[in-house]
């Protein structure tokens, strides 16, 4: 059997600065509800692979339902809005985001337990999440507001010649959904304000990026208990200086790690180096603090890496709006099944990974399709251990503790087999 180290012994360190976000998170839900209640000031419900960008390129405050979801699994209390939500006659089988949403937004919660204010207007795009669409219109057509859907094409196998097509039918949109704002809002469209807000995301990411190749490490200086609460900036706040400063400073403190040779968890205890694929359990955040217990950590997550594209600046307006519109189609959670894997393979070489952490999770199907050929894949190429972990994102009902914590031996037990051959 698998030994665990008790938690007192054994935990994850977490970098000091991602206490910075006890300051940034509240300044951001304090202009948000501000932006709600005040006439003047104007507001948008995004989703994940939402452009945040173009918000803030007209000062619109960006309003993120699937992040209040987040924080409504972490406060313990999304059950409560999910359980509403389908007493209301929305399935289970639906997205847990969603669910949490409609509970919170119909029992009218605080936006410190995930609730949500009503927006000037809502956009989303398909990318990611085929969810989003419905989900926004549903709730624009409660609330009476506009809503703008990007649709943005599918690059499976095969399609790399309709590239360019794809790339003129999202261009498109981007100048349709401009005209929607200014319709909406009545404000204006101006390059200058496109470049500086590009320029600042880009800065962001170049930064996010630096973050990750630290974590190639051995010890691994950066942990998923860091990059899940960092991500926060990523999602939300590209465009901004707020983000920037934030992830400078992350960067100190990891190279401070680096120069004293030590990681979020000892050299001596760091025993195996993992991947988890999909969004985690907010409300069971411990489950990380477990697998730590066993001298595992995870070092890479798609998830996180995904909402940190590098933007091409310095390009004439028309061309650089093609090449966002080219990171709306080539996203990780679009690629197809072959280029998915050789994604995969190619992370597991550059990190070091001893083991794989596939989330089959019921409320994300974009994210869990095709999982099981992953995994097949990744056994046979790599020849190392895949457990798919059967759960949910926001819906405690799905997590049943005795059993994860058997799944989670029975996986540990696979790693040290695998690293004793």
């Amino acid at each position: 059997m698998a030994e665990a180290t008790t938690e007192s012994q054994l935990r994850v360190e977490r970098l000091k600065s991602t206490n910075i976000l006890g300051k940034l998170i509240p300044n951001y839900l304090m202009r948000s509800k501000l932006a709600t209640v005040l006439p003047w000031k104007k507001s948008a419900w995004v989703t994940a692979g939402f452009p945040v960008e173009s918000c803030y390129i007209f000062g619109i405050v960006p309003m993120h339902p699937e992040n209040s979801a987040c924080i409504a699994g972490s406060a313990k209390v999304s059950q409560k809005y999910i359980e509403y939500a389908e007493s209301l006659g929305f399935s289970r089988d639906l997205c847990s985001y969603f669910k949490t949403n409609i509970g919170a937004t119909e029992l009218k919660v605080g936006i410190k337990v995930g609730g949500i204010g009503k927006p000037t207007f809502m956009a989303s795009t398909n990318t990611i999440c085929d969810t989003h669409i419905k989900w926004f219109q549903i709730q624009a057509r409660e609330m009476k507001v506009p809503y703008f859907g990007f649709d943005v094409p599918i690059a499976v196998s095969g399609t790399d010649e309709r590239m360019d097509e794809y790339v003129d039918y999202v261009v498109d949109q981007f100048h349709d959904f401009f005209d929607f704002v200014h319709k909406t809002t009545g404000r204006t469209f101006t390059e200058k304000k496109y470049n500086e807000v590009l320029t600042k995301s880009d800065r962001l990411c170049e930064l996010w990026h630096q973050i990750y190749e630290y974590r190639k490490l051995i010890p691994t200086p950066v942990s998923f208990q860091d990059t899940m609460a960092a991500i926060f900036p990523m999602v939300i706040l590209p465009g901004l200086d707020d983000g920037i400063k934030f992830y400078e400073a992350l960067l100190k403190d990891i190279k401070e790690r680096v120069d004293a040779n030590t990681g979020a968890l000892t050299k001596e205890k760091e025993k195996y180096r993992l991947l988890f694929e999909g969004i985690p359990m907010w409300y069971k955040i411990k489950f990380f603090h477990e697998l730590a217990n066993y001298g595992a950590i995870i070092t890479y997550e798609p998830y996180t890496y995904s909402f940190g594209p590098r933007k091409t600046l310095g390009l004439p307006f028309d061309k650089s709006l093609r090449e966002l519109a080219k990171i709306m189609i080539d996203v990780p959670y679009n690629y197809s099944a072959i280029k998915r894997i050789e994604y995969f393979e190619k992370v597991i070489d550059d990190y070091k990974l001893d083991g794989i952490i596939l989330h089959s999770n019921m409320s994300c199907r974009p994210s869990c399709t095709g999982m099981m050929d992953l995994k097949a894949a990744i056994q046979r190429d790599k020849g190392i251990p895949v457990w798919v972990l059967s759960c949910d994102m926001d819906d405690p009902r799905a997590y049943t503790d005795e059993v994860i914590k058997n799944q989670m031996e029975a996986f540990i037990e696979l790693l040290a087999q695998n690293r004793s051959r």
